[in-house]
């Protein structure tokens, strides 16, 4: 009879902890959505109501950049294009490019209108350019979000202005900003702008840490009297980039230091561990009328995580597989999983393969194999 296994595998990890690292035994955020995340792994290093339904503010305006700049990949425009300034676009009330009535703007401008000026009004020209009316701009982003898979999101508007059926969570707008990373390399360099000037006014950049030595080099701000102070941010240091949210703060003050303080737990928080290499024998498992009568399991693909003090302490693995396997089995084929259980972290799972072939026994072998087993079963 075929039976799962269940066993603890002990991992050891050792590991020097610098200075840096002594007190670095938790984090803890005074903003009401945190998410924090490793771009290249997609580890999720921090996590707060991050499912939970957020006012997105200005944040929704990566949505907004995303068609444009999807339009732009597929042709539809190019950066030289002029959009007009209709009367919709010249009144709304919020951030502005304060584009002039009936002017024109080029597509490259209207960008750095949105990232660095995060202006309302330059969203609503690209909305209407590209779609003919913001609700039906609104219906695209809708669209694309549900092929992005942010399954708790609903857009009314181009620009983030509050509205309640308007709507995000952390978790959403950290999949469309790697999307956007991702997708887009060449636009990205927009974020990195630190000043727009228009009709002979110059703002700047509301993500103020830009080239603050975290290595932040996008991506926007939000903030509605409904949202609280809200930003989402890039950073690369030394291979390694981190997506961070917050939201739900009551000043710029609060959220730049947050941001600070989670971009630094990230970065300073983490030590990167090998816990498995593709292919590494985990166990055994025994072939009922096989040729080899026992064959290695073995790990399907490298995993490397990204481990605190907590977790490095307290990680624990727990494999299962079924045994006995039952000939013929062949090599890479799947006989169990691994669970690796971290702390208030999300769980990892990998499949463990079957790391050899064991062909079935001849009649008369496989025969004498069910003899033998008869007979001495219960010794």
């Amino acid at each position: 009879m075929k039976k799962i296994k269940i066993k603890i595998y002990h991992l050891l990890l050792f590991f020097v902890v610098s200075l840096n690292f002594n007190n670095v035994f938790s984090f803890e955020s005074s903003a009401k959505n945190v998410l924090l995340i490793d771009y290249y792994s997609n580890q999720i290093l921090f996590a707060k109501n991050e499912r939970e339904k957020i006012y997105p503010a200005s944040m929704s305006k990566l949505m907004t950049l995303y068609i444009l700049f999807d339009s732009l990949e597929k042709g539809i425009v190019d950066l030289d294009d002029k959009f007009s300034v209709s009367r919709n676009a010249y009144q709304k009330e919020g951030s502005t490019i304060y584009a002039e009535l009936g002017t024109e703007i080029s597509v490259k401008d209207l960008i750095r209108g949105i990232v660095v000026s995060s202006g309302n009004d330059a969203c609503i020209i690209v909305a209407e350019a590209l779609s003919g009316s913001e609700l039906k701009f609104a219906s695209q982003m809708n669209l694309f979000a549900k092929e992005m898979g942010l399954e708790n999101s609903n857009f009314t508007n181009s620009s983030g202005l509050h509205d309640d059926n308007h709507f995000t969570t952390a978790e959403d707008l950290v999949k469309l900003a790697i999307r956007v990373i991702r997708d887009f390399p060449e636009y990205y360099e927009f974020f990195k702008e630190k000043t727009f000037s228009w009709n002979n006014i110059t703002q700047y950049n509301r993500n103020n840490l830009l080239g603050k030595g975290l290595g932040i080099d996008g991506l926007k701000t939000g903030y509605t009297s409904k949202s609280g102070y809200g930003i989402i941010v890039s950073s690369e240091i030394n291979d390694r980039r981190l997506i961070a949210l917050i939201s739900g703060l009551n000043s710029v003050e609060s959220r730049t230091n947050e941001i600070k303080r989670l971009i630094n737990y990230g970065y300073k928080g983490f030590k990167k561990y090998s816990i498995f290499k593709k292919n590494q024998i985990i166990d055994y498992s025994r072939v009922w009328k096989g040729k080899k009568e026992n064959i290695p399991l073995v790990v399907s693909e490298d995993l490397d995580l990204l481990l605190d003090i907590p977790g490095r302490r307290a990680i624990k693995v727990e494999y299962k597989f079924i045994e006995p396997l039952y000939a013929p089995v062949n090599k890479g084929e799947i006989i169990g999983s691994i669970n690796i259980f971290i702390p208030g972290k999300k769980n990892t799972e990998l499949n463990l393969m079957a790391g050899e072939d064991s062909e079935k026994l001849n009649f008369f072998s496989g025969f004498m194999k069910s003899f033998d087993y008869l007979l001495f079963k219960d010794e």
